[in-house]
């Protein structure tokens, strides 16, 4: 789950190991973006609903693909994570490094605003998005994600701070920002650090294009560095990740990771290629967390198949509905056709779920999301 880069490394070596993670030498970085990021990314379209139980953000480019606005955003569906197709009358726009969170009815997609799918007619509206420091100023966030929802339905995201705030810094840190309360994932307010990365323990490079997934048994955060992702691991959507537990989980085998908790196993995907020709690769592993090795990542979506140059920067979720909008979340329909989430129906036994690890209160009792027989639920804690 992640969005809105802007800026990219793209060029990584791994040579000489720092707390069992490579010395990364990262290139050149982006140009401007020369669009506002922040601002709706469309005037709307219809597309056929997914249907399939996992849908992917990513952008392609044609032409110069160091320029952003040559980046366009696209949403794919997939039985089984390996084959995409995308969504029936998308209609792609300019935006870099998108991701995507289902809730309700609603698909939320941020990478250029924030687009909102609704599952069930196919519209798609475009709308601003406003993420604060927690002093009430402009974030200026880069590389969002999707990081998971608290217990009241509200989504949590991820991103790195702007580069004047980081400039000169020993420390990259990546921040956390909870959803404002009736803003319907359009209005976000930082929390705080999901965990500050000391630039040392990297070699040389900064961490970049943050990920947040539970891997059936804890949190897991991805970072990249160039074509390397390292992950840390904590006990919430938002933080805090410990230092302790970094491990690098690909090694010049990709990075702009997404992870997500699929079929008793984690699905970890990343781009690679030459700036010009980059394609989405996917490994299968037991948590996500451990090196993974180059002869594991197989090509799930290339340029070619898109008829583009590029297909990359993946963000993955699963299209079932997550934890209802309930008190202290509140929905907003204003400019919006998606169906308030409020009108689903609370967390209970035995329901879909979307985001395993997380909990919802059912009466007194505690419901944690698990897997079972293939598919997400709530269970007794």
């Amino acid at each position: 789950m992640r969005s809105m880069a802007r800026h990219r490394w793209w060029v990584i070596a791994a040579s000489t190991m720092c707390f069992g993670v490579g010395s990364l030498t990262a290139g050149p970085a982006h140009a401007a973006t020369g669009y506002d990021p922040d601002a709706a990314g469309h005037s709307g379209f219809t597309v056929t609903p997914p249907s399939a139980p996992y849908v992917m953000a990513f952008h392609t480019c044609n032409g110069d693909c160091d320029n952003p606005t040559n980046h366009l955003i696209h949403l794919a569906q997939s039985p089984d994570g390996a084959s995409w197709t995308e969504l029936g009358g998308w209609q792609p726009y300019t935006g870099s490094v998108p991701d995507a969170f289902r809730r309700g009815n609603t698909i939320y997609v941020i990478g250029h605003g924030v687009s909102k799918v609704d599952v069930t007619s196919g519209v798609v509206s475009a709308h601003a998005l406003d993420i604060k420091k927690a002093d009430g100023s402009k974030a200026m966030a880069r590389d969002t994600s999707f990081a998971g929802q608290l217990a009241d339905g509200r989504l949590v995201i991820v991103y790195v701070p702007s580069m004047q705030d980081v400039a000169g810094a020993t420390e990259i840190p990546v921040m956390a920002a909870v959803e404002d309360p009736g803003s319907d994932g359009r209005a976000f307010t930082t929390t705080g650090q999901a965990i500050s990365i000391p630039l040392a323990s990297l070699g040389v490079g900064e961490p970049t294009d943050p990920d947040v997934f539970f891997n059936g048994s804890t949190w897991v955060l991805y970072v990249s560095v160039g074509a390397n992702v390292i992950s840390y691991t904590g006990s919430a959507p938002g933080g805090p990740f410990t230092l302790g537990t970094a491990s690098q989980v690909s090694s010049n085998s990709g990075g702009v990771a997404s992870g997500i908790s699929a079929d008793g196993a984690v699905w970890t995907y990343v781009n690679q290629g030459n700036r010009n020709q980059v394609s989405i690769r996917r490994a299968v592993t037991a948590t996500g967390t451990t090196l993974i090795p180059d002869s594991a990542f197989s090509i799930v979506l290339s340029g070619s198949q898109m008829r583009t140059a590029t297909a990359e920067s993946p963000g993955i979720a699963a299209n079932v509905p997550g934890i209802a909008c309930g008190a202290g979340c509140g929905s907003s329909t204003t400019g919006s056709s998606a169906t308030p989430t409020t009108s689903k129906k609370k967390p209970r036994p035995g329901a879909a779920c979307s985001k395993a690890g997380v909990k919802a209160s059912f009466g007194s009792t505690t419901l944690t999301c698990k897997k079972r027989k293939g598919a997400l639920v709530w269970v007794r804690s």
